[in-house]
């Protein structure tokens, strides 16, 4: 069968077809195109003005100044009814300038723009140890952009970035845009190809480009989302009501329109910018797609266009960037290959859980990258061994408490494990203004207890955090470059972290567990009162953590290689390093337990004083909704007290009436079966806890 355009276009409009047949050609004959590209192509991912309108409006709501900033703004928009949505952001724009700073909405302009980044792990995102409020400086916003398979990009996107990376000279290595997002570098890397970002500042300089590296440059008209070595700031992105008089940034853009055929996409235009920059270029072929599916729009805005430029211009109607992108790289032979993006759902497969834990012959490894990938495999332990050979010494800081837990008891079976292997295990109490020195005796005791228990004798030693803090302070200062990098004294690490670093308060507060580390307005929102009360509870000595810990972690760092050290500690625990990575730069590793949901260490449901005790809580905790799900204290407590030590130690699998109780699907079924696993389990359990 003969292809007619109507069928080739798989649901193409015939704007869309038009389009398409027009960059065909131009691709075919070898002309050069430059790409013009506006907030029509990420639409789908970023808000457009009237999203960032609505950021805005949350900001305000949420600022405490008795709602000034609300009213100011509701003065903008009545003295703007029936005006446009680009109006209204001028309008708004000049608010915040006056009420707020004049960098404050760039704060806007970057949650805007993070609506299309979704980390699977806040915990590991570069933005875990950063304020939703805070402005983002130009390393924390290029490790988010690194972060790539964490950014949603719409179709279009995806497939433009794939013929930017495979055909980057029918491009001229170069697109030009009034975006202020990523997305577009992003779809680039996400190819296979280079980008670099080029934001125009106020003089239309976009800075040094580099040499003929193949890279694509992508210059961003109106401002870029985060901070470049050129632009640093204070403001981002250009003054809307300043752009159409900016005579420099409109030549700059005109000296940037290169190509034979210039391809305007997604752009109103509103500012002017383009309009005025090609009536400064050669006679050349405009081709400008329009959302609008009204051709005679598209002739009326032709004609408007050929007045205001000199320039023939031809205009397609109803073009959606999503369709044409992907039909364009279709034509060019091009591939784009489903986009995997974030982390895949955990699925528990119980028949290979029964094989890991009791198939006979399965050893816990002799070495120390095997048993931490067992960890990982077995026990949904997480190790994070970034640029860290295998640790040879480890770091375990454990707050001093009245009585320790079932987690103090759990880490500890696998640091004896790993001092078994001859790692090195430190266990730093942190007794800093403690008001439970008289139970540390006993507390240590149990610790000691617990690492003997897999550790069989292995060597370990004890630290109190406040006796190194207090013979840190009567010894001399060391001067060599690596003490200054890594300080041990609290004065020069807060100076260090408060003062250089600058992280947000909140972000500090759930770095020392005073608040729930949510990363996003709605989590926020949906847990104002939960923050408010654990705020209302929480020691204010808890601060002390970071400037605490952290000296005798760079002390550690500072007696051989920074690369063979390893933390232990619970999941929640990752932020206080994250904030450590953040302001010393790479260093330790990490070992986390699995989380606990709902329970911290002070619980009795974790510090039990009897096997009936715990029998209790198990039972109660049997009847309730969700007992069974992952994470949960009953689920936890059979993994993490009962199978792995087992395992660690080589010891048989568990049974009950002759039922292996050697996976969590076993455990269940023997319930459901009617067989007292509870009760084993809480025999089995306080055994270990209570000896």
């Amino acid at each position: 069968m003969t292809t007619t355009p109507e069928t080739e276009g798989g649901g193409l409009s015939a704007g869309e077809l038009l389009l398409l047949e027009r960059l065909t050609a131009a691709l075919r004959d070898a002309d050069q195109i430059t790409l013009l590209v506006g907030s029509g192509l990420t639409a789908s991912a970023i808000p457009r003005v009237h999203g960032v309108l609505e950021i805005a409006e949350g900001y305000a709501a949420g600022r405490n100044d008795d709602g000034a900033l609300e009213r100011a703004l509701a003065q903008a928009r009545a003295e703007l009814v029936g005006a446009r949505p680009i109006d209204v952001y001028r309008a708004y724009r000049r608010v915040f300038t006056d009420w707020v700073s004049g960098d404050a909405f760039d704060v806007i302009a970057q949650q805007a723009v993070l609506k299309a980044y979704a980390a699977p792990d806040p915990m590991e995102s570069p933005l875990a140890t950063h304020g939703l409020g805070q402005r983002l400086e130009r390393g924390i916003g290029e490790g988010v952009e690194n972060d790539r398979f964490s950014w949603q990009l719409p179709r279009g996107v995806q497939a433009l970035g794939h013929l930017l990376a495979r055909i980057p000279e029918a491009f001229d290595h170069r697109v030009l845009t009034t975006n202020f997002d990523p997305l577009l570098e992003i779809a680039i890397r996400d190819a296979g190809g280079r980008a670099v970002s080029l934001p125009l500042d106020s003089r239309g300089s976009f800075g040094h480009t580099g040499g003929s590296d193949g890279a694509v440059r992508v210059f961003h008209l109106h401002g870029f989302w985060r901070p470049t070595l050129h632009v640093r700031g204070p403001q981002l992105l250009h003054d809307p009501a300043r752009l159409a008089d900016n005579a420099p940034l409109v030549a700059t853009t005109a000296d940037l329109i290169r190509g034979d055929t210039v391809c305007v996409i997604g752009s109103s235009d509103w500012a002017g910018t383009i309009a005025a920059a090609l009536a400064r270029t050669r006679p050349m072929r405009v081709l400008w797609a329009l959302g609008d599916v009204d051709a005679a729009t598209a002739l009326d805005t032709a004609e408007r266009l050929h007045d205001r430029t000199g320039i023939a211009v031809e205009c397609f109607p109803a073009v959606d960037s999503d369709r044409l992108f992907p039909a364009l790289a279709e034509r060019s032979q091009v591939p784009v290959p489903p986009r995997a993006t974030g982390l895949q759902n955990r699925v528990r497969h119980h028949i290979w859980e029964r094989q890991l834990v009791s198939q006979p012959g399965r050893l816990p490894p002799r070495d120390v990258a095997g048993l931490l990938l067992q960890l990982e495999r077995r026990f949904g332990w997480v190790t994070q061994l970034s640029g860290t050979v295998q640790p040879i010494r480890m770091l375990w800081p454990v707050r001093l408490r009245a009585r320790a837990s079932v987690i103090h008891m759990v880490q500890a079976f696998v640091a004896g494990a790993l001092a078994r292997l001859g790692v090195e295990v430190r266990v730093c109490v942190d007794d800093v203004g403690s008001r439970n020195h008289d139970a540390q005796v006993e507390f240590r005791a149990d610790l000691d207890r617990w690492i003997d228990h897999t550790g069989h004798g292995a060597v370990r030693d004890f630290v109190s955090l406040s006796e190194f803090l207090d013979q840190s302070t009567r010894l001399p200062a060391v001067d060599s470059p690596e003490a200054l990098l890594r300080p041990t004294d609290p004065w020069s690490v807060a100076r260090t972290f408060y003062g250089d670093h600058n992280p947000s308060l909140y972000s500090l507060l759930a770095a020392v567990k005073a608040v729930p580390n949510l990363t996003s307005w709605d989590e926020l929102e949906k847990n104002a009162w939960p923050i408010l009360q654990s705020l209302l509870r929480t020691d204010a000595k808890n601060l002390l953590t970071p400037l605490t810990l952290w000296p005798y972690l760079n002390s550690m760092l500072l007696e051989s290689a920074t690369n063979d050290v390893m933390t232990l500690g619970g999941r929640d625990e990752a932020i206080l390093w994250a904030q450590w990575r953040q302001t010393f730069g790479l260093g330790p590793g990490h070992l986390y337990n699995p989380y606990i949901k709902s329970l911290r260490h002070d619980a009795h449901m974790l510090r039990w004083s009897s096997q009936e005790e715990l029998g209790r809580h198990l039972h109660r905790t049997r009847e309730l909704p969700g007992w069974d799900i992952e994470g949960s204290y009953i689920p936890w407590l059979f993994q993490n007290a009962l199978l792995l030590p087992g395992y660690l130690n080589n010891e048989p699998v568990p049974e009950t009436d002759d039922f292996p109780l050697d996976s969590w699907a076993a455990f269940v079924a023997a319930i459901e079966d009617g067989k007292p696993v509870l009760d084993d389990l809480a025999a089995r359990v306080t055994d270990l806890f209570l000896r």
